[in-house]
């Protein structure tokens, strides 16, 4: 593959130009609608301009404060009206290609690669927690860049990937409404839930069971779910004892993990634990552990409804909106109608609809492996692609 050596800022402009005027209302993209490592960008409002980044369809975001970049939050913009200029935070680094040599989403692509990210990664300055990445090493970063029929043809390898990753993530979206929509009917609209005394969540559910002490554990091996890469707790890094720095909470079978910090109090995740080992997860995790399936699917209900999530937001406190959490006890705290009865019997409706969800977020991370080994083969021209297109006609 015949390649030519260029720096980023001769093939693409950074942070291009464009008009809004001061209260002109328009699409704003903020940095918590990006989610780690997916190329689609999942909500947007409309809001008057007073300030940002702006941009339009085929720009690629690529947040520069710590720890969204090193958490993978960079998107590829194609949801906007044709002609259409967008804003978002100030800690988007926005990139558009040249057309004429650079393909948009090869550039999309090039972003999301492990040697840019380290280069931006190693570039960041400024205190602890509110590093950034320096323009100018963005606008240095030196690429072997192939012709544009191949990278129209690595694009098209890559995208058939994210395009199934954001289908299972669309039919989840579908599938949480299902359930958000059969927990008011059907658990709230009940006559004795609605006539039920309200009772704390952690009355009906165990918030914590046991904390893991590295210090105070012999050498084995353990299941560590981090923070706070939005589900990356499906598949955990298997460490030992030695390589966990701090206390970890324990997670069990049944267990359901929602983040602490603001604004990622929204993602809720149904961790695969393994039998074979022990499984622990950040503190940084507020736990949810029930006994049974049926129970964690109720409770799972709860923690998605957009009531409890308003009260963790509005309760988070901290010196920063990025860097604010919630007290567990606060989050424990939370009441809500209770029928032990009828929130089995629901619990047994839905059990199917997580495990479906639960499915989707594992495939999408098999996907997003995937993808990580083909992404630097195809950039460095490691893959032959001389029948790629009788392959992907075929496919």
């Amino acid at each position: 593959m015949e390649t030519k050596l260029v720096k980023l800022s001769d093939v693409a402009i950074i942070n291009p130009r464009l008009r809004l005027k001061k209260n002109e209302v328009a699409r704003k993209i903020p940095m918590e609608a990006l989610t780690p490592f997916q190329k689609n960008i999942d909500s947007y409002s409309f809001e008057k301009y007073s300030g940002g980044v702006k941009f339009q369809n085929g720009d690629t975001l690529v947040a520069r404060i710590t720890p969204s970049l090193e958490n993978g939050k960079t998107s590829y913009v194609d949801i906007l009206d044709a002609d259409e200029v967008a804003f978002g935070s100030t800690e988007f680094i926005v990139l558009r290609a040249n057309k004429s040599v650079l393909n948009e989403e090869y550039l999309y692509y090039i972003a999301t690669s492990n040697n840019f990210r380290q280069v931006a990664i190693q570039s960041m300055t400024g205190t602890s927690g509110r590093q950034r990445v320096q323009n100018e090493a963005v606008s240095n970063y030196e690429l072997e860049l192939p012709s544009l029929d191949i990278q129209r043809q690595i694009v098209q390898i890559l995208d058939a990937v994210d395009s199934k990753i954001e289908l299972n993530q669309q039919i989840n979206k579908n599938l949480l409404k299902l359930i958000d929509g059969m927990f008011n009917r059907v658990y709230l609209g009940s006559e004795l839930v609605k006539n039920a005394s309200r009772v704390k969540l952690s009355s009906i559910i165990r918030t914590k069971s046991g904390t893991f002490n590295p210090k105070k554990t012999s050498e084995v091996f353990v299941n560590h779910f981090s923070m706070p890469a939005f589900d990356a707790a499906i598949f955990p890094v298997v460490n030992t004892a030695s390589d966990i720095k701090s206390n970890k909470n324990v997670v069990e079978p049944f267990s359901i993990l929602v983040s602490k910090m603001n604004p990622d109090v929204k993602r809720v995740w149904l961790p695969n634990t393994s039998k074979e080992l022990l499984n622990v997860a950040s503190t940084e995790f507020l736990t949810f552990n029930a006994d049974v399936p049926e129970m964690q699917a109720f409770v799972y209900a709860v923690v998605n409804d957009k009531r409890y999530q308003k009260y963790l937001e509005s309760n988070a406190t901290g010196s920063t909106n990025s860097r604010q959490r919630v007290l567990p006890r606060v989050a424990y705290s939370y009441e809500i109608p209770y029928v032990k009865e009828v929130a089995q019997q629901f619990g047994f409706q839905i059990v199917d609809i997580m495990d479906m969800i639960k499915l989707n977020k594992e495939q999408n991370q098999h996907l997003i492996r995937l993808r990580n080994v083909l992404l630097p083969k195809l950039l460095a021209g490691d893959i032959d692609l001389s029948n790629i297109k009788t392959v992907m006609n075929n496919a």
